[in-house]
């Protein structure tokens, strides 16, 4: 009998990903992983310390794709724009990660100020919006808010909003922050 192939340390990761994106971090088991690789959960301990690890790894992946929703662009809307409706749509298309990454205790911290991805919206806010300082900071931390909850209420599925409705509650509550700025920016 030829010898059974063995699990590789990328094999397990992208099954933890895959099994947290079908059915939610509280899944991720060392028993419900080894059934998803079709073997026991001796190859997951052989290269993983534990379940910890696998997770630390998983939040990891999650966040690299989710870097690669925020800095996708969008269609006919200002690139700040953009970053507040991927945003959404990441919590639309990936509600479980999405759900692991902001509605979850993490070792990251305070998710507002700790945002991986703050430097670049600022930057953003910056070059495209002409909104530099504590103002840049203003208009991040209410919109981030704001386009927070409009994510939360969708990846819960506890509201519904068209892809128009979303577009305008975000330009109404950016041009009010703008405004209340003293500045005539508009998305």
């Amino acid at each position: 009998m030829p010898p059974k192939a063995k699990i590789t340390k990328e094999e397990i990761l992208s099954k933890a990903v895959a099994l947290v994106r079908e059915e939610g971090v509280g899944a991720l088991t060392a028993k419900s992983l080894a059934a998803k690789l079709g073997c026991s959960t001796q190859p997951i301990f052989w290269h993983y310390s534990g379940m910890d690890e696998i997770r630390s790894q998983v939040c990891e992946q999650a966040l690299r794709l989710f870097d690669r929703f925020i800095r996708s662009g969008g269609e006919n809307v200002s690139p700040y724009k953009a970053i507040g409706l991927n945003y959404i749509r990441f919590a639309e298309e990936e509600k479980e990660l999405f759900k692991l990454l902001f509605m979850s205790e993490n070792e990251r911290g305070n998710i507002l100020s700790e945002h991986a991805e703050m430097p670049y919206i600022l930057n953003v806010l910056k070059e495209t919006e002409n909104i530099g300082g504590d103002a840049a900071r203003a208009v991040y931390e209410e919109m981030w808010l704001f386009s927070h909850g409009i994510a939360t209420m969708i990846a819960t599925g506890t509201a519904r909003f068209s892809r128009e409705k979303i577009d305008k509650m975000l330009s109404d509550v950016y041009r009010g922050l703008v405004k209340n700025l003293g500045s005539e920016h508009i998305l």
